[in-house]
């Protein structure tokens, strides 16, 4: 019985290639990407590259050289941001920002006196399309879109959000860390110029691992500075890609075991119609608030739970005591959405999924509710 339900902090289980490959590291030599031509290292090499090849893919972007690594998706986030923002620029957010966002803006508010404005929200978090248009400021720099909230699970319509946004020239940043590995992405198709993820969430690989992607990185200054094994007599990052970000030395554990996981990266054994029955179940429970989307096909594999007489920590407490069931209760790192939501004075028990959860799996934690809301 998989009672794991906390998949959008980080996944569980990981692939047993992944954990294969991080053991292998430590049997044999592993060398240091681009930085000498010995078999070890070329092996390394050759990997990184392919799992760059792979996340394009994944992505739904043409050029993978575009594509950098680092520690996680915050990091990402933080490299756009401070990488392209100038001063007393603005800035449109969606209304479900995390704050990996909402926190680097803060900061950029504070010292290059960087504007922040709120695109408008349909009930669920959903930016609100009809009045998008309106909203746009006069020389917008920058317009970022959480692809799918971390709180309530809703998609955003990024086709429609882009579409709008591009009339008027706005770039935009998309934040995938939710959604890379259960949604096929369009990056290039959707007109995005700017992209985060993380690895160790729906691509089920390790924590450290993550990476963002820039259509024009030569628009973008370089948040590291650094060694990357090219031109070192020079004090200069350089144009190649992707060494241009890719200062110090690589997390070669991390990544070849994210190659690892991708390499075997499973189906979702619920489709979403199954996911939405499980939804419309929970929503009959007496005394439970669901948060999800109110279309249901603009919906992730997670939601949040509220309930009238317990508080969203002795829910999640009252499920894993009782149950064994691991949820997270609290604001996620999130207070935009919960904000948004009507969620902000209490946070709400968040249920994620794994491609590994099974119908068997869901009736346990739809009875597991039943039990607790109850007593």
């Amino acid at each position: 019985m998989n009672t794991y339900y906390d998949n959008a902090t980080t996944s569980y289980p990981k692939p047993s290639a992944m954990r294969e490959a991080l053991a292998h590291f430590y049997d044999e030599p592993v060398g240091s990407y681009g930085r000498s031509h010995d078999r070890a290292t070329l092996r390394v090499v050759a990997e990184i590259e392919e799992l760059r090849d792979v996340v394009a893919s994944l992505l739904g972007v043409a050029e993978p050289s575009h594509i950098c690594f680092c520690d996680n998706a915050t990091t990402g986030l933080n490299a756009i941001l401070r990488g392209v923002l100038q001063e007393g620029d603005t800035v449109l957010v969606s209304p479900m920002e995390h704050n990996a966002v909402m926190r680097p803006l803060h900061f950029l508010s504070e010292t290059r006196g960087v504007r922040v404005e709120v695109m408008p929200a349909l009930p669920d978090g959903r930016v609100d399309t009809q009045r998008l248009a309106a909203a746009i400021p006069t020389a917008c720099a920058l317009a970022v879109v959480n692809l799918q909230s971390n709180v309530n699970g809703i998609i955003q319509p990024i086709a429609e959000i882009s579409r709008i946004l591009k009339q008027r020239g706005v770039r935009i940043l998309a934040d995938a860390t939710q959604c890379l590995g259960s949604m096929r992405l369009q990056t290039d198709a959707w007109n995005i110029d700017y992209l985060a993820f993380t690895g160790h969430k729906g691509l089920l690989g390790p924590s450290g691992t993550g990476g963002f992607y820039m259509r024009r990185p030569l628009d973008v200054s370089p948040l590291t500075l650094g060694g990357n094994g090219l031109h070192s007599s020079l004090l200069s990052m350089g144009t190649e890609m992707p060494e241009r970000f890719m200062a110090g030395t690589a997390n070669v554990l991390g990544l070849t075991a994210l190659l690892a996981a991708v390499r075997h990266l499973p189906s979702y054994r619920l489709s979403h119609d199954e996911w939405q029955d499980y939804l419309l179940r929970m929503r009959e429970l007496s005394g439970l608030r669901v948060y999800s989307s109110s279309d249901g096909t603009a919906q992730g594999f997670l939601c949040s739970l509220t309930h009238e007489r317990l508080s969203p920590a002795e829910l999640s407490d009252a499920l894993y005591h009782g149950h064994g069931i691991i949820t997270r209760a609290g604001l996620h790192c999130a207070p935009l959405a919960h904000e948004t939501i009507g969620t902000a004075a209490t946070g709400t028990t968040r249920i994620s999924l794994s491609p590994y959860h099974t119908a068997k799996d869901l009736d346990h934690l739809l009875e597991a509710l039943r039990d607790v809301v109850r007593r």
